[in-house]
């Protein structure tokens, strides 16, 4: 940092990310923690709490900072620099945020605003699991006896369907101790969720659908059971919702979705095993007249971008029990598939929306991009089979606009492709 840098960032005032000190107090190793626990930030020594220029011993400053952090576990990241203003000397401490909760003596601190307090036992579970230092559906809670047996018979049944696994009764605790169901002889949280009616127990594991209309929220529905009953109720009600719409094109009439169901579908399942539960909020659908959008407690795990939505599952036994029952298909692929269905989809767009509190997907329709006059253009010129090249000379348009729209009309249903390579032609699907 050099001396232009220190005397912006002390013009600036305190804040969450910097801290004025006149000397190293007995309590700087709680504010070096906090500091690690939130967003990092700066503290310099040798500035009073008005920002007026004091100095320090630096050298005695480092002593004092280097002893009180040995108390830290685990010890954070930061550095320390001298930097001298006319004739005082400044030590400025630079705290990174830490991928780990830094307590003391048993006790997590973070900082608020310009001060510094504990975390709740609740608060630390919470942010341990955002940080995805602990897993919360991993850890021991009810007894056996509270597991439904009808609904284990579901799973297994659902295992041996979807995976080709046939599992021996006697061998059925022990699978579901290795997928994560069961720990110490007690059902986990991945197991309340999907061996019990989850919501008794886990108030908020249920997913809302509200209705919004010009005046806001109009109706809503709830769904509550078994995570893997939730998903099934709340995306069957979903495509009761959405509409088929009308597409003509001459004497024919074809019928598409708004949107496409296996997005949606993807969407939904993948804000049931990916959203905090320590965090006490259901997973909602916003339907409005236009768009609808799936919004689960909990951003991205650390590490993870919408660029690169590599697979770090949040929950990783809930994610085991949804994987052997079919409903993740493949681990990290997610996103992505939900990009491609719609990149093939003529009739809506998706948006991805994250912070540190949520994850939305939002699906919004474009009824505008259905059809066109060169789609109705092409489709006159399809009463016998073409290339693409003589579509493109007689439309007198390029080869590659006629290859996009060619695949839209494909997946509308209208246009069917045969052959392959320079044999490759195109005709009016027959019904």
């Amino acid at each position: 940092m050099d001396l232009e840098e220190l005397i912006c960032l002390i013009q600036s005032g305190e804040s969450e990310v910097l801290e004025y000190k006149e000397t190293v107090g007995k309590t700087i190793h709680h504010e070096i923690a906090a500091f690690a626990n939130s967003k990092g930030g700066n503290i310099i020594i040798g500035v009073t709490d008005q920002g007026k220029i004091i100095g320090t011993d630096v050298k005695s400053a480092i002593e004092k900072v280097t002893s009180s952090i040995q108390s830290i576990i685990p010890p954070p990241a930061l550095q320390t620099e001298k930097i001298s203003v006319d004739t005082k000397d400044l030590l400025v401490i630079t705290i990174e945020k830490s991928p780990h909760l830094c307590s003391l003596g048993g006790v997590v601190y973070i900082r608020v605003g310009t001060g510094v307090r504990p975390l709740s036992l609740q608060e630390i579970v919470m942010l341990s699991s955002e940080m995805g230092t602990i897993n919360w559906d991993e850890i021991p809670m009810l007894p056996l006896e509270d597991l439904r047996p009808d609904y284990q018979d579901w799973f297994f049944e659902k295992v041996a369907e979807t995976r080709g696994r046939f599992i021996l009764k006697r061998d059925l605790s022990r699978y579901l101790r290795s997928a994560g169901a069961i720990r110490n002889n007690r059902l986990t949280n991945a197991g309340i969720l999907y061996f019990t009616d989850a919501t008794e127990h886990i108030p908020h594991a249920r997913i809302r659908k509200i209705g919004i209309g010009d005046q806001g929220p109009m109706w809503s529905e709830e769904y509550e059971g078994p995570v893997w009953k939730v998903i099934e109720e709340a995306y069957n009600s979903l495509m009761r919702d959405i509409k088929r719409i009308d597409i003509v094109t001459g004497t024919r009439r074809v019928k598409v979705d708004e949107y496409p169901p296996r997005a949606v579908r993807e969407a939904l399942i993948n804000a049931v095993a990916h959203r905090n539960y320590t965090i006490s909020a259901d997973v909602r659908i916003f339907v409005y007249p236009d768009r609808f959008e799936i919004k689960n407690p909990g951003g991205l795990m650390p590490g993870v971008t919408l660029q690169d939505p590599e697979h770090i599952p949040r929950n990783p036994s809930l994610s085991n029990l949804l994987y052997d029952t079919g409903y993740i298909e493949r681990y990290g692929y997610g996103i992505k598939m939900i990009e491609e269905e719609v990149k093939n989809h003529p009739l809506c767009s998706v948006e991805f929306k994250t912070n540190q509190a949520t994850f939305s997907v939002i699906f919004r329709r474009d009824l505008s991009s259905a059809m066109d006059d060169l789609d109705h253009a092409i489709l006159q010129q399809l009463n016998t089979q073409m290339k693409s090249g003589d579509l493109a000379e007689k439309l007198e348009t390029s080869k590659n606009t006629i290859l996009r729209h060619l695949k839209k009309l494909e997946i509308l249903g209208l246009v069917q492709k045969k052959g392959a390579g320079s044999r490759t032609h195109y005709l009016l699907k027959t019904t």
